[in-house]
């Protein structure tokens, strides 16, 4: 079959690797694959070679135009793309791009399969009239998490299937099972994701200010970039402030994370929301030990069972989070044997098996329309 995948772009994010990941695993099974995206981002995610990728963005007469032309532009330019491209099916990514797929779409049989990515409440609840006519247009919805689904409405649930996020092939085979019984793990806890206020790296920061005397040899690294410059500049104040320079370190963004957190102590994801987070998917799967606030929606609760797998904190709670931390320093063996736990998390999430997930639900969406 052919399949048009549709997103904003493919910068570094968590929609954007699942994009990349499903794209070449379709491919692979001997689909057609088109990917339509509005602009090309500085850091991006690599496409298969064999996934045609084209541009349905703004010209540089239609950017020169005031925000309603804009919008409606980038509606006319996808409704033509899909029309030239005929394609079985359309898949799309993120509330901005279900939006633009369903409203292209109008008078159309072209089946559209959205996914939701993110806290629907922060990405749906202020766009009802959009929300709802995506609801109504959509032939299908990969939601992440029973609580992401339970924020629509009966129609699109009775269309809905809960899918995981696919594993990037960099991180199979590569649990470190034995723990600190077999290998020295590096005295340093690690977080990764884009530097902004949903993440919230400053929590961890002033968490691991909290047990910092306990725990003189141990330094916090952040990985990632900065997005918001003033989430950045507030975490670089605190740290001033608290005398933390050499304790907390900036990594930037790496191509290499598996190789330079893979025998870290500890990952922490500190985030106030998140969909279906990738950073602690990939933590667990190299069988790291992990500790994740319990936020919406529900993706670290689908992940960790708490104390058996790692430890679940409540979201922007400093004093529990710093406990959980102090916890899993202070008890290596325990949180040896959670990381070798959340290590079995890779079965559930080999990009094979969600792609064939995928693949699955695809074949009922299209078996409906005939």
């Amino acid at each position: 079959m052919k399949i048009l995948f549709h997103i904003n772009s493919m910068g570094h994010g968590g929609a954007e690797r699942v994009v990349s990941i499903l794209s070449a695993a379709f491919v692979d099974r001997g689909h057609e694959v088109v990917l339509a995206t509005l602009w090309h981002s500085d850091d991006e995610y690599e496409t298969d070679k064999r996934v045609r990728r084209v541009s349905v963005g703004l010209t540089d007469d239609e950017d020169s135009k005031g925000r309603i032309y804009k919008v409606w532009a980038r509606f006319a330019n996808l409704r033509k793309c899909i029309k030239n491209e005929n394609p079985d099916l359309v898949i799309s990514f993120c509330n901005k791009a279900n939006f633009r797929s369903a409203y292209a779409l109008f008078g159309m049989k072209t089946p559209l399969l959205i996914s939701v990515r993110n806290d629907p409440d922060k990405d749906y609840r202020p766009y009802r009239l959009p929300t709802w006519y995506m609801e109504h247009k959509a032939s299908g919805c990969v939601f992440q998490t029973p609580d992401a689904m339970n924020f629509f409405s009966e129609r699109l649930r009775r269309k809905g299937r809960i899918i995981l996020n696919p594993l990037s092939e960099q991180y199979l085979n590569r649990h470190v099972s034995a723990g600190v019984g077999a290998r020295a793990r590096r005295k340093e806890i690690v977080t990764a994701g884009r530097i902004t206020r949903q993440k919230n790296q400053l929590l961890l920061i002033k968490a691991f200010n909290e047990i910092k005397e306990k725990h003189p040899d141990y330094v916090l690294k952040i990985y990632g970039e900065v997005e918001q410059k003033d989430v950045f500049s507030e975490m670089k104040t605190y740290i001033k402030d608290n005398a933390l320079d050499d304790r907390v370190l900036f990594m930037g963004v790496s191509d290499r994370l598996p190789d330079e957190i893979s025998d870290s102590a500890l990952f922490v994801l500190p985030s106030d929301y998140e969909g279906m987070p990738n950073a602690l998917i990939e933590a667990m799967a190299l069988g790291l030990a992990c500790i994740a606030t319990d936020c919406p929606c529900g993706g670290a609760r689908m992940l960790i069972e708490d104390k058996k797998s790692g430890l679940l904190v409540p979201t922007g709670d400093v004093a529990k989070l710093a406990y959980a931390i102090d916890y899993m320093l202070s008890h290596e063996s325990e949180a040896a044997r959670m990381g070798a736990e959340a290590g079995k998390l890779v079965k559930k999430v080999e990009p094979h098996k969600i792609s064939a997930e995928w693949l699955e639900f695809i074949d009922d969406i299209l078996a409906k329309k005939l």
